[in-house]
């Protein structure tokens, strides 16, 4: 039944989601604040500008490189896992981070299209090496860029080459801000997380339901799509090894920085998205995509009561 209502992509669907996506990003940044006036505006600001790129580079990604079928399920899951996890949505710089992350994604999928590639190579870098100045383990996602290279050999060194400049291009510019102003940008995070692996047990039942169920989604949507788009030679073979490699980079800078976890998990929403959505549009049996859809739905629904029931408590 659910399956049914999102396998046609209609323009409805994108409102609600981008309604509910919204009003999760605000109640969640706002939530924690004691009166307007401890809001700090030009940063709420900033990271809502960021949070809303993002919402509109992740529907044009997918859909300007077919990434899935005509469907809305990509943007479904999207929706959902931010509503379950709206903690992703707590720390400022890891949102900005993630929106030049993107930005990096869309030209590293267009890729495929094999013009302007020194172009593409440059931008993707450069927006990586701006993410990384926000947030330092987003240099990880250097290595899904750079096996785009060793999946299209042509011209290799030249395109290695344009990875450097576009990577040194934001260094120049950090060291032009901090020799004009005799400082450093106070909003860079050059300095590397402490673990603490404690925050593991101190996150909500509901949330360790939900990423067991995720889990659970993710190993048999892998599994399932491996052979016919890893194995076999698809036109798209290309995008879904970068789309897994995005993945796995994902879950590993939520490993290794334990002790923002919750938060890096928003690194891990674009790809899980993707793979959920191909794995569900290529289900034989729709009957188990409801099931776990309506499950994950109605963890969404109590995590929302739960939240307002416990913001409602403190008033």
């Amino acid at each position: 039944m659910i399956t049914r209502n999102f396998r046609i992509s209609k323009p409805y669907h994108y409102i609600l989601f981008f309604v509910g996506l919204i009003s999760i990003f605000l109640f969640q940044r706002l939530k924690d604040h004691s009166g307007l006036q401890s809001v700090d505006f030009l940063i709420e600001s900033v990271a809502f500008l960021f949070f809303l790129t993002s919402i509109f580079l992740v529907v044009f990604i997918i859909t300007k490189n077919k990434l899935t079928q005509k469907n809305s399920f990509a943007a479904l899951y999207f929706f959902i896992f931010i509503s379950l996890m709206p903690q992703t949505l707590t720390d400022h710089k890891i949102i900005i981070a993630n929106g030049f992350i993107l930005l990096s994604y869309r030209r590293i999928f267009s890729l495929e299209t094999k013009l302007n590639m020194k172009k593409k190579y440059f931008d993707a870098a450069l927006w990586l090496s701006i993410a990384t100045l926000f947030y330092v383990w987003s240099i990880l996602y250097f290595i899904p860029l750079l096996v785009t290279i060793l999946l299209r050999p042509n011209d290799w060194v030249k395109h290695l080459l344009v990875l450097v400049f576009g990577a040194g291009s934001a260094g120049v510019s950090v060291y032009l801000f901090a020799s004009v102003f005799g400082m450093t940008p106070s909003f860079l995070m050059f300095y590397l997380p402490k673990v603490n692996f404690d925050l593991f047990f101190q996150i909500t039942e509901v949330t360790k339901v939900s990423i067991a169920l995720i889990s659970v989604m993710t190993i048999g949507s892998v599994l399932s799509l491996f052979s016919p788009l890893i194995l076999k030679n698809s036109k798209s073979r290309n995008n879904f090894i970068v789309l897994f490699l995005m993945l796995f980079t994902g879950l590993g800078i939520s490993l290794i920085a334990v002790n923002m976890f919750a938060e890096n998990m928003l690194f891990l929403i674009f790809p899980l998205a993707v793979i959920m959505a191909n794995s569900t549009q290529q289900q034989k049996f729709s009957w188990l995509s409801d099931l776990f859809l309506t499950a994950l739905l109605s963890l969404v629904l109590l995590n929302l009561g739960l939240n307002i029931g416990n913001q409602l408590s403190l008033c």
